[in-house]
C-alpha cells in the first residue's frame, strides 16, 4: 500500500435500489495548484490517484485557496455499495491558518425518496469580508413552493466565529447536522465524516422555493469559500 502524508475519511450510505447518476470529488485548501489527490474506495487496499480536471483559484483574507474537481462517476459507479471512503494528501501550503478538505458528492435515483430533480451547482464563490453576501439563483429547477433538499459544502469556516448563516425566502434555514444552529451554520461539521472537520463543512438543509428561488449565504465576521450546492426537488407535476 502506498503510503499518504495526510489522510481522512467519511462514509457513504447509497439508497439499497439506488442507481449511481453522477458522482464528482471536490477538494480544496490554501495554496494555487490543485493538482492531484489520493482515493481509496470501500473494499480496496490500495489508494489511486486522481487527477483534477477544473482548478478555481481565490483570495481568502490574502490566503491564495483554490477549489479543484474530478468526475469519478466511474470509480463510485465500480465500489457499487455503501461504505468508508479514504482521500488523501490534497496539495497544501502549510502556515498558520490553513486548511485543506473534500467533499464526495453523489447523484443518485431513490425510488423511496419524493425528490426526483437534482443539479449540482460548483460555486467556488468567496463570502464575507469585501465580497459580501453570496447569492446562489436556483431559478428552473421546480415550480414555486417546491419543497428541496440542500446539500452544502463551503471550505474555511471557523466554529468559534458565528453570524454564519443560509437563507431561501428571506427565511434562515437550520442545518440538520452539527450543532444545528441556524446563526452559525459553517461549525466545522461535515456529513459522512466520523469527527468534526475544522475548515471543512457539509451541511443539509430543507427550504421551500419561492417565487424567485434561491440561496442567499452571508457571514458577519469570517470569510468563507461556498464550494458546490447540490439541490433535490420534486418533479413538475
Amino acid at each position: 500500500m502506498r503510503s499518504t502524508r495526510a489522510s481522512s475519511s467519511a462514509v457513504l450510505a447509497l439508497p439499497a435500489k439506488g442507481e449511481i447518476v453522477w458522482a464528482g470529488l471536490y477538494w480544496s485548501a490554501a495554496g494555487t495548484s490543485g493538482g492531484s489527490i489520493m482515493v481509496r474506495p470501500p473494499g480496496r487496499s490500495k489508494y489511486v490517484m486522481v487527477q483534477s480536471q477544473q482548478v478555481t483559484g481565490h483570495q481568502l483574507a490574502s490566503v491564495p485557496v483554490y477549489q479543484a474537481f474530478a468526475d469519478v462517476t466511474a470509480m463510485v459507479s465500480a465500489a457499487r455499495k455503501s461504505g468508508t471512503w479514504w482521500v488523501a494528501d490534497a496539495p497544501l501550503a502549510e502556515g498558520v491558518g490553513r486548511y485543506a478538505g473534500w467533499s464526495l458528492v453523489v447523484v443518485t435515483t431513490d425510488p423511496g425518496l419524493p425528490y426526483s430533480r437534482a443539479m449540482v451547482l460548483d460555486a467556488a464563490t468567496v463570502v464575507g469580508g469585501e465580497a459580501g453576501p453570496a447569492r446562489i439563483p436556483l431559478d428552473g429547477l421546480a415550480p414555486a413552493a417546491s419543497p428541496a433538499r440542500i446539500e452544502l459544502v463551503t471550505w474555511e469556516g471557523d466554529a468559534d466565529i458565528k453570524d454564519d448563516q443560509v437563507s431561501a425566502g428571506g427565511v434562515a434555514l437550520t442545518p440538520l447536522g452539527g450543532d444545528r444552529d441556524p446563526g452559525n451554520v459553517f461549525d466545522g461539521s461535515s456529513n459522512g465524516a466520523t469527527e468534526m472537520t475544522p475548515g471543512v463543512d457539509v451541511d443539509t438543509l430543507v427550504a421551500e422555493l419561492g417565487d424567485d428561488p434561491a440561496l442567499t449565504i452571508t457571514t458577519d465576521k469570517d470569510v468563507v469559500l461556498v464550494g458546490v450546492a447540490a439541490v433535490s426537488v420534486r418533479a413538475r407535476s
